[in-house]
């Protein structure tokens, strides 16, 4: 089996090419930025003879957004897909299936959301993700199955929020952000990569919830990150303060959605990790 991961060198992409090697025996075709963003012919000729492509592109989302950034985390997410979907369509032997990368952030901060909610976000960032899974869904006219994995905050030793924070908790310095009410959808990055090999091997289509079966906010997460390292967790950051910092981005970490993975659940895949207590131990 042959798959093509964009993105490959992230903290998603790296972890998934190992795992699909080891799980799979899976022969990886690490799609560059160069022609993820150049040609569709040129890209098309790489993709020959893919079984399925993972698209998992996409610009960091923690920074200032200036008109011009904006412009960089848009076309990194919808404009690639819509490559992607140019040069799959110049193939005359077409990928059996398109996985594609979205967020929890799609869906509204008040409602309860399944994958059926389409109680959608639109700010910034959910007007991203819609626009993205428009893109992605571009695929089904090209008779690929297409899959759309709408994921939570990942969580690894190896980046991502518990690397990030981990080394102010040890010092005791760590503590909630805003006023930590906001709920914290959560995966353990060993439960997304289980999630990939499960919706590959049973060549599902459709939307998955890629969160733990948990629903937390980010303030159990401060509790429960200060009790792994044994360390007081009194310190606060306002509002106010991460609104000066990072101005309309702050929303990415003040916003959260509560979001139920139902249809893994239905399908019987078994987590790892249920809940957030057993993630951080395992990382910590």
């Amino acid at each position: 089996m042959k798959i093509a991961i964009s993105g490959s060198n992230g903290l998603v992409g790296s972890h998934l090419c190992d795992y699909l090697q080891a799980e799979l025996g899976a022969e990886i075709l690490k799609i560059t930025r160069e022609r993820l963003y150049g040609d569709a012919k040129s890209l098309a000729t790489l993709l020959n003879g893919a079984n399925v492509i993972i698209h998992l592109s996409g610009a960091s989302i923690l920074s200032r957004w200036t008109k011009r950034r904006k412009k960089i985390l848009r076309e990194s997410r919808v404009e690639t897909t819509k490559n992607l979907c140019k040069a799959v369509a110049l193939l005359e032997n077409k990928p059996k299936q398109f996985i594609c990368t979205s967020a929890a952030g799609i869906y509204n901060c008040r409602d309860q959301h399944s994958e059926e909610s389409i109680a959608y976000s639109y700010d910034f960032l959910g007007r991203i993700c819609i626009e993205w899974e428009q893109a992605a869904m571009e695929m089904q006219k090209l008779e690929v199955a297409t899959t759309i994995f709408r994921l939570g905050v990942v969580l690894s030793e190896q980046g991502g929020i518990v690397q990030k924070s981990l080394p102010f908790f040890k010092l005791g310095i760590g503590g909630r952000l805003g006023s930590g009410k906001q709920m914290f959808p959560f995966i353990h990055i060993d439960d997304l990569m289980k999630a990939y090999g499960f919706v590959i091997k049973a060549k599902s289509e459709g939307i998955y919830n890629l969160v733990a079966p948990e629903s937390i906010n980010n303030g159990d997460f401060t509790k429960l990150m200060a009790k792994t390292v044994k360390r007081p967790a009194f310190c606060h950051v306002p509002t106010f303060i991460l609104r000066i910092l990072l101005g309309e981005a702050s929303t990415v970490l003040l916003n959260g959605q509560t979001v139920l993975p139902n249809r893994l659940k239905k399908e019987g895949f078994e987590y790892k990790y249920l809940t957030l207590d057993e993630a951080l131990r395992a990382l910590i």
